[in-house]
C-alpha cells in the first residue's frame, strides 16, 4: 500500500476519533485571495453560470484552471459511515479541519433521523465512484457557480476524481466559521453549510449519468430531503421554522446575496424551493415525498439548464419578436400598446386576436407582452403573471379557437391538464400549470411553463414539410395495422402544414457539428424513452412539436396529442414519426442551405438508400480524424441507419430494452468522438 496507504490509514483514523470523539481545533483565518473564452463545440451540461465563463473555465489549463493553494485528499470508510480530509500540506490543513468539522456535525445531527441518515449514507458511501477512485478536493477562482466535480476518462467510471469548489465559497465559509466560532456546534454548521453541502453535492454524483438532468433532479431532489431535515423544525401556516443550523445558514446566505434574512423566501429562488418542500419534516422515509420532491427540484433546475453546445448555436430573439417593455405602477401594470411588426404580432390577424384576448387574460391576472406564435387552431403568448404565485413570474399562454361543441372543447382542455399533471415530473416535457375557457369568447386557454427558444423544425429549416397535427387517439390502439394506417393519413396529409412556413423564425446560427448533432439526437431519443417510460405515447412526434430553448434544452411541447400507454401498439407511430424526424435532423441540421429537400419518404423505407445517400451527402465530416480514429465513418452510418430503420420496422416498440441500448450507443459514440471530460457542477 506504501505512503499513499499510510496516510489514508492515518486520516481514516484520524477522522473516526474527531467523528466519535474529540473536536478539530478551529480553523486559522487565511489571506483573503483575490478571485482574480468561446468555444462552442463543448457538450457540458451545467446548471449555473454563463456560457462564455464555462467555455473559459473548460479551455482552461489545469494550472490556470485551479487555484495553487488547498488541496485535500478525501477518504471513505462505509462500513463506519465516516469520511476522512487530509491536507495535502499546512497550508491546506484549514480546509480539512472545517470539512472535518462540519460533516461530523452533519452526522451527529442525522443520527437523530434515521430516515434522513440513510439517504445521506446512499448519496456519499454507496456511490461506487467514491469508493474506486482517488478524490482530490481542491479550489478554483475560475469556476462558474459553486463548484464542480471532474473526471477525465472516456467512461467517467475510471480514474482521479477532482472535486472542485469555488474559492469564494471556502474563503466566504472559513469567516463564516470565524464568526460563529463562539457560538454553538449548530450555529458553526450553519455558517459553513454551503461548502459542506456543495462537498455533498459532489461526492453524491454518480461516474457517467445516462440522462444528466435527470440525474441532476434526482440528486437535487434527495438533497433537499436532507437539507430541509437539517436547516428546519417544522412547518407552520406555511412557514417554515429554522433549526439553530438554519438560521446561521439563512444570515450567511443574506450576507452573500445581499438579500435581507425575512426577504429570502421571497426573492431568492433556491429558498422559494425549499419553502415548497415542508411536507417533507413529517418523519416519513424519501420514497413517501420522492414524486412532489423531484417535480420542485425541476421546477428550480429548469431555468438553470445549460447544454453549450447547442445553446452556443442558437438564434437571437429577432427585433419583431422581443417583448414589450413593462412598468408595475402600484397594483397595475403598464405596457405599450399592441402594434403591427412589433411584440410577434405580423399581421392585422394578429393583432386582432391580441386585442380579442388581451383585456380577458388582464382579468385574470395575466399581461400579454409579446405573440411567441401561432398553432392550427390558435395563438401562443408569453405573459407576465399576477395570477397564481406559485407559478413562474412569466409564462406562456396557450389560445385555441373552439371548433365543434363546446362542452368537447372544455373537456379536451381539462385532459391536456391532467396529461400534463401526470407528466410533470418528466423534464423533458413543458409544464402546463392551469387552464380554463376565457369569457366572452370561444376561445380555451392553457397556462404553460415559458420556454424561449425555437422549434426544431424552424431551426432546421423543414417547417411546413412534416406529417400534419395528429390528435390525441380516443381508445387504446387494436392493432398493427391500425398503427400504419394512422401514419399513412398523416404523412399524405403534410401538404396542410405549409401554413407553418409563414412564421417568422430564425434557423441555428451555424452548421451543426457532428458532435453536435449527436447532442441534438441524444435529446430527441431521451425525451421519447422518458415518455414511454412513463406510461405515455406523443402520437404526434415531429420536429414542429420538439423545441429547444436558448439554453439548450429540449422540450416536447405539444400536450394535446399525449396518451397512456396500454400495449407496444400505442407506441407504434411514435417509431414511425421517429424516423422521419431523424432524418430530417441529420441530413439539415448539419448544413446551412436550410432549404434543402430531402426524400425522408424513401429513405426510411430502404437500408440501401438510406446508406447510399449517406454515402454521397456525407453530412459529418471526418469524423475519424476529429476523433483521432476512436469513432470511424461506419460506426456512424451503422448507427444512423439502425436508429432510423429499427424506428420504421417497429423493432423498438416491440424491443424497447434495444432501444435503451442504441441510446446507451449513441452516448459511447458521442463520448469517444471528442473524448470530453466530465464535469458536473
Amino acid at each position: 500500500m506504501g505512503n499513499d496507504g499510510k496516510a489514508a490509514r492515518k486520516a481514516l483514523r484520524s477522522a473516526i476519533e474527531s467523528w466519535f470523539g474529540r473536536a478539530p481545533s478551529p480553523p486559522q483565518r487565511a489571506e483573503e485571495l483575490h478571485a482574480r473564452s468561446i468555444k462552442t463545440e463543448l457538450s457540458s451540461t451545467v446548471f449555473s453560470g454563463a456560457p462564455a465563463e464555462w467555455v473559459r473555465y473548460l479551455s482552461a489549463s489545469e494550472e490556470t484552471r485551479y487555484a495553487s493553494g488547498p488541496r485535500v485528499s478525501v477518504h471513505l470508510e462505509p462500513a463506519l459511515g465516516v469520511l476522512a480530509f487530509e491536507p495535502q500540506g499546512e497550508d491546506s490543513r484549514w480546509l480539512a479541519e472545517l470539512l472535518g468539522f462540519g460533516f461530523r456535525e452533519l452526522a451527529q445531527r442525522l443520527s437523530q433521523k434515521p430516515h434522513v441518515l440513510k439517504v445521506f449514507r446512499a448519496l456519499v458511501f454507496e456511490n461506487e465512484a467514491n469508493r474506486r477512485s482517488e478524490l482530490t478536493l481542491l479550489l478554483s477562482d475560475l469556476v462558474p457557480g459553486q463548484g464542480t466535480r471532474e473526471t477525465r476518462s472516456q467512461d467517467g467510471r475510471t480514474g482521479a476524481v477532482k472535486l472542485v469548489i469555488s474559492q469564494r465559497l471556502a474563503l466566504t465559509a472559513r469567516e463564516d466559521y470565524e464568526r460563529a466560532r463562539t457560538g454553538s456546534s449548530g450555529e458553526r454548521l450553519g455558517a459553513i453549510w454551503a461548502l459542506v453541502a456543495r462537498v455533498m453535492h459532489s461526492l453524491a454524483y454518480p461516474p457517467a449519468p445516462r440522462d444528466l438532468f435527470v440525474t441532476k433532479i434526482d440528486l437535487h431532489a434527495r438533497l433537499s430531503y436532507l437539507t430541509i431535515n437539517v436547516l428546519y423544525d417544522e412547518q407552520k401556516r406555511g412557514l417554515l421554522w429554522p433549526t439553530e443550523v438554519g438560521s446561521a445558514f439563512a444570515e450567511s446566505a443574506s450576507r452573500a446575496s445581499g438579500i435581507a434574512v425575512p426577504e429570502l423566501f421571497e426573492r431568492d429562488a433556491y429558498f422559494r424551493s425549499l419553502g415548497k418542500l415542508g411536507f417533507m419534516l413529517r418523519h416519513g422515509s424519501y420514497s413517501r415525498y420522492e414524486e412532489d420532491a423531484r417535480i420542485v427540484a425541476r421546477d428550480y433546475l429548469d431555468p438553470l439548464y445549460l447544454r453549450l453546445s447547442l445553446a452556443g448555436a442558437m438564434p437571437g430573439v429577432l427585433p419583431a419578436m422581443r417583448a414589450m417593455k413593462h412598468e408595475r405602477q402600484g397594483d397595475q401594470m403598464w405596457t405599450p400598446a399592441p402594434e403591427l411588426g412589433s411584440y410577434g404580432i405580423l399581421d392585422e390577424e394578429d393583432l386582432a386576436a391580441w386585442k380579442t384576448v388581451a383585456g380577458r387574460f388582464a382579468d385574470l391576472g395575466f399581461t400579454l407582452v409579446r405573440q411567441l406564435g401561432m398553432g392550427e387552431f390558435g395563438r401562443v403568448y408569453e405573459a407576465l403573471n399576477d395570477n397564481n404565485s406559485a407559478f413562474p413570474e412569466r409564462v406562456a399562454l396557450k389560445v385555441d379557437r373552439i371548433v365543434g361543441k363546446k362542452k368537447k372543447a372544455i373537456l379536451e382542455a381539462e385532459e391536456a391538464i391532467a396529461v400534463g399533471r401526470q407528466l410533470a415530473a418528466s423534464p423533458h416535457v413543458i409544464r402546463i400549470y392551469d387552464g380554463g375557457k376565457l369569457s366572452g369568447v370561444r376561445f380555451t386557454y392553457h397556462v404553460l411553463q415559458l420556454i424561449d427558444g425555437d422549434t426544431l423544425d424552424n431551426l432546421v429549416g423543414v417547417t411546413g414539410r412534416e406529417h400534419a397535427s395528429v390528435s390525441r387517439p380516443p381508445s387504446a390502439r387494436g392493432s398493427e395495422m391500425d398503427a400504419q394506417l394512422e401514419f399513412a393519413r398523416a404523412v399524405d396529409s403534410r401538404g396542410s402544414e405549409m401554413w407553418r412556413r409563414q412564421r417568422l423564425a430564425a434557423p441555428f446560427t451555424q452548421a451543426l457539428s457532428p458532435a453536435m448533432v449527436l447532442d441534438l439526437l441524444t435529446s430527441v431519443l431521451l425525451w421519447l424513452e422518458e415518455v414511454h417510460q412513463v406510461g405515455f405515447a406523443n402520437n404526434d412526434l415531429k420536429n414542429g412539436n420538439l423545441m429547444m430553448s436558448r439554453r439548450g434544452q429540449l422540450k416536447g411541447i405539444d400536450l394535446d396529442s399525449y396518451s397512456k400507454t396500454h400495449s407496444p401498439k400505442d407506441k407504434m407511430t411514435d417509431f414511425m414519426f421517429l424516423a422521419v424526424s431523424l432524418i430530417l435532423l441529420v441530413f439539415n441540421a448539419p448544413i446551412t442551405d436550410r432549404d434543402r429537400r430531402v426524400p425522408w419518404e424513401e429513405l426510411i423505407e430502404s437500408e440501401e438508400r438510406l446508406r447510399a445517400r449517406l454515402a454521397t451527402a456525407w453530412p459529418f465530416g471526418d469524423v475519424e480524424a476529429l476523433s483521432q480514429g476512436r469513432v470511424s465513418h461506419e460506426d456512424l452510418t451503422n448507427l444512423v441507419v439502425d436508429l432510423v430503420q429499427r424506428s420504421r420496422q417497429l423493432v423498438y416498440a416491440k424491443r424497447p430494452e434495444l432501444f435503451a441500448q442504441d441510446i446507451a450507443r449513441l452516448l459511447d459514440l458521442k463520448r469517444r468522438l471528442l473524448f470530453e471530460e466530465f464535469v458536473f457542477d
